[in-house]
């Protein structure tokens, strides 16, 4: 049976340790209903029926082309709720797009593509307009306010460092980690 899997960038342990203190204090205000599993990250691409062993390959070639960077988070930015959830919205940070940024994502995707199916379509080259963030949570709509002033509060919108890329299986257990060079 083939397993799905997901590419992630990394953040330094400063902003991993930000990030999760912002989410266990909304989750413990009630803006979350839960907190993800998942490490703070910026998703890279998402894969159906990629054979592991070429997908490992790629990832480790690509990450040794690149060296660890900075990105500065600028904005907040929402996802709107769907059908099936009209009462929450997912709530994420938002890296400023800078060239650098840009060149990694879109690099990463020059092999591969075709392995992106449904899974992995919103952040595929032939999607064309992915949005690059960092998720947050999915925050209740009708707190929504109050969420985004406590992200406020915790001084979020600073530059974090990419390290690593990840690979993980769908819905998430570690596969390999990629340092980036400093």
């Amino acid at each position: 049976m083939d397993k799905d899997y997901v590419v992630i960038a990394r953040f330094d342990d400063e902003t991993d340790d930000k990030l999760n203190s912002l989410r266990k204090r909304l989750h413990e205000e009630g803006y979350m209903e839960t907190i993800s599993d998942w490490s703070p990250h910026i998703t890279i691409a998402a894969y159906e029926g990629v054979p592991l062993d070429t997908l490992l390959q790629w990832t480790d070639d690509f990450s040794t082309k690149y060296l660890q960077f900075d990105v500065s988070f600028s904005s907040l930015g929402i996802l709107p709720p769907n059908e099936e959830h009209m009462d929450s919205a997912v709530l994420f940070a938002s890296p400023s797009q800078s060239k650098y940024l840009l060149e990694f994502y879109y690099a990463f995707h020059e092999k591969l593509d075709e392995y992106c199916g449904n899974l992995g379509l919103l952040y595929s080259m032939k999607f064309g307009h992915p949005v690059i963030h960092s998720t947050i949570g999915i925050v209740d709509v009708v707190s929504m306010q109050k969420a985004i002033e406590m992200i406020f509060e915790h001084k979020i919108f600073e530059v974090a460092t990419i390290t690593s890329l990840e690979v993980y299986t769908y819905p998430m257990e570690l596969v390999q980690r990629f340092e980036l060079e400093k």
